[in-house]
């Protein structure tokens, strides 16, 4: 897994927070930021955020922070004769106290280290100090559970501190303190905080007082803690800021209840323990009425430990932010971030079992009681454990760049900052892979809503909106229109219908599937029987075609065999036949033209080799379709891509590259790296037998991105092919089509097909057309 320490200085860390749900992120040196929760996808809250009351600055990462207290007891039997967790009691050891990160707070004592590893939905920050009697590990999780959206799009990050303790004769005293700050409203005149009890869980609820209609930071944050973990205190409310009215930052903040913590280990205001709960109506603090204020909130339990035993203390942090215009899906389960808090820490051994669900899945696909290969060949590779890491990290989009309103409407950002585009067709192509698979529900209303966007002659248009799902457009270079969007709009419904959808989405697509393929027929204004391009109207969109374009036709050919198999499905013989008659003539046309005896040329009169030459024939291979051109001279192409986009960079396949090696540096995106784009190469590569060059090829790329760009929780869309360093496009939705790699290993690999059918869950009871069986010559 991605691991790092508090030494390394991160842009992003693992993201916290359901599906449409906005997130927080956790970082190596133990702070908190970037948080999108209060439906600011588009401009995370980060150390320079804007104070919002006046000229200063107020860094988002202040108030957010965990601590520890600990103290030995001197005698063995100090503190046992109970049996029962009362608290820290007097004993003669001397306290230690310890900010849980390494960024200076206030001069405040801190860890001296943090170790650090990334398993989305998972974090896990081991924090090293000598002088702790006690050793502390946080498992910080989503709720992200495959097959579960509902679940998965809970407002809450989760923290589960497991604190051991290290001696083996004496009992130890021990405390973990968490702090908020009330961000709720974008106005910090009005925030108040209250506490909230139930039957099983405490904590503090961050308000604020007759927010405006139209406030998007309106609602409650809420932070939480279960009334089984120990003894339970809290410091309500008081103000962060010190002397300077105006900014806020790591170095001027006031920690008021640390003084107390440091002391005892409990905070002023007791919430009473398990297992009776105190009988008092929720207390509220006075409500903010000058702008020189900034609220935090502190919630603290603590216990003894016996000697060499560890335990484990559960926090929430939860939202609730329904003030947008669409709003959230989840507010049809819970009415506030109280709810939200009390329903995740009641079900907090569910949801991390069924978050780890990505784990114990995919690990089957290494368990070695069952023979390797499909075809007898034992040599073949299971799921290597880089690629286990990839695949669970390349997931992060769904807390950070995904989108699920009120109304049920599901959709991802092409990138959450730097294109707000929702559902871009030319990416979810590959984004999707995973979505599709283990989401069936959510791909389903993408596809839906993508379907009922068709302009009236049949087009299918670029995206949803940008920062928003009601308003379609047809590109960001039309006109021209795009050509590759039908095709794609196609293929992703023929996967559908045979992933998960049948009959019933079949009925419901076949009719809008075929007037984007007549579309898509249209653009053939040469009469070649292929589309014909006009410029930048692809997924390049900086990099002009004109005339037939390799990586447009061969997705053109392969949705023609897509949507031959919904026809005769859908009992349209004459469309079916049609569609055939098309392929041939297409096929034909294209070994014709851009064949050049190893490779396809990205069009007739140019000699370049591009990465995405043979892109239909990698979904063809996906979807179980066959060949869409000669398999020898598919295997050629393959070879030669690996021979000169593949090794034109250390950092991944280069999308074009001329005879002589060299990158082809006309525009930004023929020289440089597409890790979307080299994911598809190495499947295809893996599909057509080049299985360690295909796997060698995306590894590379993947350890760029976490070793040199160190951004495996925000990766971009474009890497500079000379440099390895981040190019365009944040939190990048196509890095997630690194998947395709796993259902091409599936094809060879018994065991990763067993993996990929376990994540499925119980909705298919055998695996759909393309997983594991081999392609067909057509």
């Amino acid at each position: 897994m991605p691991h790092y320490t508090s030494d390394d200085k991160l842009g992003s860390g693992v993201p916290l927070g359901g599906i449409g749900a906005g997130k927080i992120e956790v970082f190596p040196d133990g702070t908190y930021a970037n948080f999108t929760h209060q439906n600011n996808w588009d401009n995370p809250s980060g150390p320079d955020a804007s104070s919002g009351a006046g000229p200063g600055v107020i860094d988002a990462r202040v108030g957010h922070h965990f601590a520890v207290w600990a103290r030995r007891h001197v005698s063995a039997d100090a503190g046992l004769s109970t049996g029962t967790d009362t608290g820290p009691a007097p004993g003669d050891g001397v306290s230690v106290v310890r900010m849980l990160q390494t960024a200076d707070v206030a001069g405040l004592p801190r860890v001296a280290r943090i170790e650090y590893e990334g398993a989305y939905p998972f974090a896990r920050l081991d924090y090293t100090d000598s002088s702790l009697p006690v050793r502390v590990r946080l498992e910080a999780f989503s709720p992200i559970v495959p097959g579960d959206s509902r679940l998965s799009a809970m407002p809450a990050a989760l923290f589960v501190f497991h604190v051991t303790n290290t001696d083996s004769l004496a009992a130890s005293d021990v405390a973990i303190m968490a702090t908020a700050r009330n961000t709720v409203g974008s106005w910090n005149v009005g925030r108040f905080n209250q506490t909230m009890t139930d039957d099983d869980t405490t904590g503090v609820l961050l308000c604020v007082d007759s927010p405006l209609p139209c406030d998007p930071r309106a609602g409650t944050v809420c932070l939480a803690t279960t009334r089984a973990a120990g003894k339970i205190s809290c410091e309500l409310a008081w103000n962060l800021k010190t002397a300077d009215p105006f900014s806020l930052t790591l170095s001027n903040l006031d920690l008021a209840p640390w003084t107390a913590f440091a002391e005892s280990g409990r905070l002023s205001l007791d919430l009473g323990h398990a297992p009776a709960p105190p009988k008092h109506s929720a207390i509220a603090s006075d409500v903010v009425k000058g702008e020189g204020i900034e609220l935090g909130a502190a919630l603290c339990v603590s216990a003894t430990l016996r000697p060499g035993e560890a335990r484990s203390i559960p926090f929430a942090v939860a939202w609730h932010m329904p003030q947008t215009h669409f709003g959230h899906v989840y507010e049809h389960d819970y009415h506030d971030a109280s709810r939200v808090a009390a329903v995740a820490l009641s079900r907090l051994d569910d949801i991390k079992e069924g978050a780890g669900l990505w784990k114990s899945c995919l690990d089957r696909a290494r368990d070695d009681s069952t023979p390797a290969s499909t075809d007898g060949d034992t040599s073949r590779p299971s799921l290597p454990v880089w690629l286990d890491d990839a695949l669970r990290n390349n997931l992060y989009v769904l807390s950070s760049g995904s989108w699920w309103d009120r109304d049920g409407r599901f959709a991802l950002f092409e990138a959450s900052r730097t294109c707000q585009l929702m559902s871009t067709v030319d990416v979810l192509y590959y984004a999707s892979i995973p979505v599709s698979w283990c989401y069936p529900d959510l791909q389903e209303s993408c596809i839906t809503q993508i379907a009922a966007a068709q302009r009236d002659d049949g087009y299918i248009p670029h995206d949803l909106g940008r920062g928003r799902v009601d308003y379609p457009s047809d590109g960001t270079t039309s006109p021209p229109r795009w050509k590759d969007l039908c095709p794609k709009f196609v293929l992703m419904v023929y996967r559908d219908y045979v992933w998960w959808g049948g009959k019933r989405l079949l009925d419901r697509m076949y009719a809008v599937t075929k007037r984007a393929m007549r579309w898509e027929m249209r653009t053939d204004a040469n009469g070649d029987g292929l589309p014909d391009n006009e410029g930048a109207d692809q997924t390049f969109d900086n990099w002009s075609f004109h005339g037939t374009n390799s990586y447009t036709s061969s997705i053109y050919l392969a949705s023609l065999l897509a949507c031959e198999q919904m026809s005769h499905a859908a009992g349209d013989a004459e469309f079916a036949d049609e569609c055939s008659s098309a392929f041939a003539r297409g096929q034909r046309s294209f070994e014709r033209q851009l064949w050049n005896g190893r490779f396809y040329r990205a069009v007739a009169t140019e000699p370049e080799c591009t990465v995405g030459q043979l892109n239909g024939q990698w979904y063809a291979h996906l979807l179980g379709l066959g060949y869409i051109l000669p398999p020898a001279h598919v295997a050629s192409a393959v070879r030669t891509m690996l021979d000169t986009c593949g090794s034109a960079s250390e950092y991944g396949a280069v999308n074009s590259v001329f005879p002589d090696g060299r990158a082809d540096r006309t525009n930004s995106h023929s020289g440089n790296v597409w890790p979307g784009e080299t994911y598809a190469l190495a499947a295809l590569a893996i599909y057509e037998g080049f299985v360690d060059e295909g796997l060698g090829l995306a590894r590379k790329t993947w350890s760029n991105i976490t070793d040199r760009i160190r951004s495996p929780w925000d990766q971009p869309d474009v890497i500079d092919s000379l440099t390895g360093q981040y190019g365009f496009g944040d939190h990048y939705m196509r890095n997630m089509g690194i998947w395709a790699l796993a259902f091409a290993l599936a094809r060879h690999d018994c065991r990763v097909e067993r993996a990929l059918c376990a994540l499925s869950q119980s909705r298919r009871t055998s695996p759909p057309a393309g997983l594991a069986s081999h392609a067909k010559s057509r």
